[in-house]
């Protein structure tokens, strides 16, 4: 009988590829989905007649997606930051919660640019 030796994989490996899949769906979703909807709306079911009405609005929803953009701004460097203290101590629990932080991050810097795409703002 003859034994098979198994190669252990380098550790975030397994990681790397998860977060190159993910990229790459997302970037299908954006460039390949979001145009067409983008393209199909129309304009005018949005305009209330009123501009006072739909300035204060415009006003308010900026104003949040620009909070939304700033936490995440911040859930990025944190992310980031615990990432390179748990890659120091090799820890991979603690390395899969900071990439977490950095993917959700990421997707909170987005929102802005996503809505947009959708025709939502």
């Amino acid at each position: 009988m003859r034994k098979e030796l198994k190669v252990a994989m380098p550790r975030g490996v397994g990681i790397c590829k998860k977060i190159s899949l993910v990229m790459a769906a997302m970037y299908f979703k954006v460039l390949a989905i979001a145009p067409m909807i983008v393209m199909a709306k129309d304009e005018d079911k949005t305009d209330t007649g009123v501009t006072e009405v739909t300035d204060g609005i415009d006003v308010i929803k900026d104003l949040v997606l620009g909070c939304v953009g700033g936490v995440g701004v911040i859930f990025l460097a944190w992310g980031l930051l615990d990432f390179g203290t748990a890659y120091a101590a090799h820890e991979t629990t603690q390395q899969s919660q900071a990439i977490k932080k950095v993917i959700g991050g990421l997707i909170m810097i987005a929102v802005p640019a996503i809505l947009k795409l959708l025709g939502v703002s």
